[in-house]
């Protein structure tokens, strides 16, 4: 039923990015899975992982990184995938969590339309520093003009983001979605080099 989800989400006005498998620093020992994304692996390796994972549905306007930490830091591994994501018109969002990650250089590069987010909103996931998260995030918003945080879907994090976000238009701030931080281009899809 993925895909009857995705398109309720769409109809509902929501974005859907998609989180795609790949390898962190610590690999083997944390496993991303089958078709995790993999530093060692050849470009066409990494094309066609990356190929299946967008064809378990359709909808979404780009891709994210689940972990990812080794595979965002490795040139060769990572200019591939966001050229393949470039060429079909979509978006990369770095979930930030690794400080050595080269998506946003090589998005620039690329002319791929990206971005980073510089909060993870439940890194702890207690009340508490989630509260604490979501009023960095809004300090940050308030001063950067427009800021983009990453979140998991656990039941603690939706509750505390739907009590802050309750009075945000009282307080000047708009929620808005992930298309609206991107940098570079959102480019339409390009043919592939013959």
């Amino acid at each position: 039923g993925l895909q009857a989800q995705v398109d309720r989400a769409r109809d509902a006005g929501h974005e859907v990015i998609l989180q795609v498998p790949m390898e962190p620093f610590d690999y083997p020992a944390n496993d991303p899975g089958p078709q995790a994304l993999l530093s060692g692996a050849t470009p066409e390796q990494n094309t066609e992982r990356l190929r299946w994972a967008l064809g378990r549905f359709s909808g979404y306007v780009g891709v994210m990184n689940l972990m990812g930490g080794k595979f965002t830091s490795t040139t060769e591994a990572l200019r591939p995938m966001l050229a393949e994501l470039r060429m079909r018109g979509l978006v990369f969002v770095d979930d930030g969590s690794s400080q050595r990650s080269l998506a946003t250089r090589l998005a620039r590069e690329l002319g791929l339309g990206h971005a980073a987010a510089v909060v993870t909103i439940d890194a702890d996931p207690s009340p508490q520093r989630i509260d604490e998260a979501l009023a960095r995030l809004e300090e940050r918003a308030g001063r950067e003009g427009a800021v983009l945080a990453v979140a998991s879907p656990l039941p603690v994090t939706i509750e505390r983001i739907v009590r802050w976000a309750r009075d945000l238009e009282a307080r000047g701030i708009s929620l808005v979605p992930v298309s609206a931080v991107i940098t570079g281009d959102r480019a339409d899809p390009v043919p592939p080099r013959s």
